[in-house]
């Protein structure tokens, strides 16, 4: 307990240089016969070198149904699925989504995006799987009746009502359902 204190203030201090400098400046190299720390210095803490180093790489930043549904051409594969008219209109707005995933289905990446409705998640639900190569779209939307117990697993679909999307082949229904369904 005693290096807590000044461990927490190098992690502030390391991570408030990392964001005040960004990638703009290098990182100064160590000569190579740059001596040792004393044997009687504190380490720096493990998160603190984590910190700035991760500060300093740029990320990109994840993908959502709805930035997709920003795309003419996901929105135009989305149009042609067979079963969409029926959908809620949130599904059209993104809903509340988790980033999109990308799969590889038959060696071709494809984008899993899964979204629900808002504030009530557990009731409705849809996985869309696209092609971007190819335009096509395959998906699931699964609606739970609203007087089921709260006590029913919501991993289990054996009380929803399935509404496949599109054709899916036996691969892609397994790949879509256990985008919903399994955790």
């Amino acid at each position: 307990m005693k290096f807590s204190m000044p461990a927490c203030a190098w992690t502030v201090v390391l991570a408030c240089a990392a964001c005040s400098q960004g990638s703009q400046l290098p990182a100064p190299a160590a000569p190579a016969s740059a001596p040792t720390a004393p044997a009687t210095q504190a380490p720096l803490p493990a998160g603190a070198a984590t910190t700035a180093a991760t500060a300093a790489t740029p990320t990109v930043p994840p993908i959502y149904l709805f930035d997709l549904l920003q795309r003419p051409d996901f929105v135009k594969a989305l149009d042609a699925l067979r079963g969409v008219q029926d959908l809620p209109d949130w599904v059209r707005q993104g809903g509340t989504a988790t980033p999109v995933q990308v799969v590889q289905v038959d060696g071709r990446p494809m984008q899993l995006a899964t979204a629900c409705k808002p504030h009530d998640c557990p009731t409705e639900r849809v996985a869309l799987l696209y092609d971007a190569q190819d335009h096509a779209m395959w998906g699931l939307f699964a609606q739970r009746p609203e007087d089921l117990a709260p006590a029913v697993d919501p991993d289990d679909s054996s009380q929803d009502q399935l509404t496949w999307l599109g054709t899916p082949d036996e691969r892609r229904k397994q790949l879509l359902h256990d985008a919903l369904y399994m955790r």
